[in-house]
């Protein structure tokens, strides 16, 4: 070819020029726009008409008050308050034992009916179960012979004795199990009652029962096991580090596997009067409200121990601050928008974490949903960049 031909596969030094020149512009606008401050609640995009004007569209991030909380955007005041020192511990979930019976045999006999088993909810003297019991029987016998004399006799002939033998006859019924109704109306019916009745002494669930129909039953059998679970005992187990921190009435709260998003609230009771040799741990035992009887006895539970509180400082909920653009931000309430607002921030116990700057009490923030709101901010600043 002649010497006028154009060599495309070497690239002249001109167009080596103008490629970096663009290179460099392509940089310089990055650099620019990622320099503009980029709005929370809009996004500004601003184009020039055919005229030379400029017009701003504004695209919509939906970050008003109203669009986060069908999110699960919460707000919530900064409040003033002593932030407490929380300890961590491994608890074990058993009954109230105060609020557990067991409930055995007055007189030997036989099961002749078993109304109540295992699991089921049964309320103050509910009938259980139905014994023949000829001891029983002989005792009821005794209780009309005593009062049909005492009824018979004139008032001013009743005398002392007479008085203490129908009390003996009556505290004998109540001993095998009579309630004060059913005694009542064996008086007035003068008629026996064919079966020894077996009453459940408190409101509460049945544990286990130990007998079924046609069973021979003993005096002193155990028969149920009923117990109050709106209520249980939590056994905490304590190092050596964190007992001398512990002391009664100091509150505790409960988290388990199988509900971990609720939270249960008690007291501590008492505080073991021993070391385990083996696990170097003394047990703590605290009383803890039972919701929905959701705690079974045997589940094992992490208990949070709040410590003595500090001075009053200024606080907001732990998930409310969050890291966004390399500070300790949270959302603050502006109107009926949420704007990010640096913090500087201190100890967080107890589920709070302390500020100290940057907030004032009072000031409406996020205190639920500010990942959400993290998420929707960059989204905000991609849309000015666009």
């Amino acid at each position: 070819m002649g010497g006028g031909t154009v060599n495309w596969l070497k690239p002249t030094f001109g167009d080596s020029v103008a490629v970096i020149r663009t290179t460099l512009t392509f940089l310089l606008l990055v650099l620019i726009s990622l320099s503009c401050p980029s709005a929370f609640v809009t996004a500004e995009d601003k184009h020039a008409d055919e005229d030379g004007h400029k017009e701003e569209h504004k695209e919509e991030v939906s970050l008003s008050l109203g669009a986060l909380r069908k999110q699960g955007v919460m707000t919530g005041k900064v409040l003033r308050r002593g932030l407490a020192e929380t300890l961590r511990a491994p608890a074990e979930i058993g009954f109230n034992e105060s609020r557990r019976v067991v409930i055995t045999a007055r007189s030997g006999g036989w099961t002749e009916k078993v109304t109540v088993f295992a699991n089921q909810r049964v309320g103050k003297n509910r009938l259980l179960a139905e014994i023949y019991s000829p001891e029983f029987l002989s005792a009821q016998q005794a209780y009309l012979l005593t009062y049909a004399r005492a009824q018979r006799a004139a008032p001013e002939d009743i005398t002392r004795d007479n008085k203490a033998l129908l009390a003996d006859a009556e505290q004998r019924l109540r001993i095998l199990g009579l309630t004060k109704k059913e005694i009542r109306q064996l008086a007035t019916k003068q008629e026996p009652f064919p079966y020894l009745h077996v009453h459940s002494p408190i409101t509460g669930t049945v544990v286990e029962h130990k007998l079924n129909t046609g069973d021979t039953v003993q005096p002193g059998q155990a028969l149920y096991v009923i117990a109050d679970l709106r209520t249980v005992w939590a056994n905490i187990a304590l190092t050596e580090s964190k007992l001398a921190k512990v002391s009664p009435e100091q509150p505790v709260t409960l988290t388990v596997k199988a509900y971990p998003d609720l939270r249960f609230e008690g007291s501590i009771l008492s505080l073991g009067a021993g070391m385990d040799e083996a696990t170097r741990t003394v047990k703590a035992r605290a009383l803890v409200k039972n919701t929905g009887n959701r705690l079974k006895p045997g589940m094992f539970a992490d208990a949070e121990i709040g410590v003595a509180e500090g001075d009053s400082v200024l606080v907001v909920p732990a998930e409310a601050v969050i890291r966004f653009e390399g500070r300790e931000t949270v959302f603050k309430v502006e109107g009926d928008a949420l704007h990010p607002q640096p913090v500087e921030t201190g100890a967080t116990r107890g589920g709070f974490t302390e500020i100290r700057a940057g907030l004032a009490e009072g000031e409406q923030i996020a205190v639920k949903g500010a990942f959400v709101l993290k998420s929707l901010a960059l989204k905000s600043q991609i849309g000015d960049h666009d």
